[in-house]
């Protein structure tokens, strides 16, 4: 795990070693709770990866996924659900919903009261790797807390594209080019084609 200054931003870097001691920390979390969890559901994109980690250290096959995506109308961001879930019917399961960061809450928010509740399942618990102090969802399990722009290894492309601006005014093009491909491990001329994007 390292933490990357770029001007008055802080990235935090995870690399797979630093997502699975997380995972090992979450499961440990729930393993003392007793939570009897029998059916996860991750969420869309980086929730579907921490569900499968997780799936295999609490021995549950059964796992679901929903999708969640921000848009703007006119006036406010709404979260939209894109991919339902598949069960309709949650009577009689404990749930854990998945995601790998809890940052605004509202995804969370949005999986737990729009497409879990109204299913009526007998429980449900959230888990995160990471939230961000100004949440406003808490996760029951979580491994850390940070308030840096989070590198997980499942975004290099979408990490390239979203800071590719920012690390071109702090370092030019060619100090972006060579910043972003030790960050995102992607390869230089990968990297040198999304900056000049």
């Amino acid at each position: 795990m390292e933490i990357k200054v770029v001007g008055d931003r802080r990235f935090l870097l995870l690399s797979w070693d630093d997502v699975e001691k997380f995972v090992d920390r979450v499961d440990a979390l729930i393993a003392a709770d007793s939570y009897g969890v029998d059916t996860i559901v991750g969420v869309l994109r980086g929730g579907m990866v921490v569900a499968n980690l997780l799936s295999d250290l609490l021995g549950v096959r059964e796992i679901y996924v929903v999708g969640c995506k921000s848009y703007t109308d006119t006036r406010r961001e709404e979260l939209m659900v894109y991919h339902d879930l598949e069960l309709r019917d949650l009577s009689k399961r404990n749930i854990l919903l998945v995601d790998d960061v809890a940052d605004t809450g509202s995804t969370l928010e949005v999986a737990v009261n729009r497409v879990l509740k109204p299913r009526k399942p007998n429980a449900v618990k959230t888990a995160t790797l990471l939230v961000k102090p100004w949440s406003r969802v808490k996760p029951d399990y979580v491994a850390e807390s940070t308030d840096a722009w989070i590198v997980f290894p499942w975004e290099r492309m979408e990490t390239v594209k979203a800071v590719a601006k920012l690390f071109v005014e702090k370092y030019g093009v060619s100090g972006a080019v060579k910043e972003l491909t030790a960050i995102s491990r992607l390869g230089e001329d990968t990297v040198a084609s999304l900056v000049k994007d």
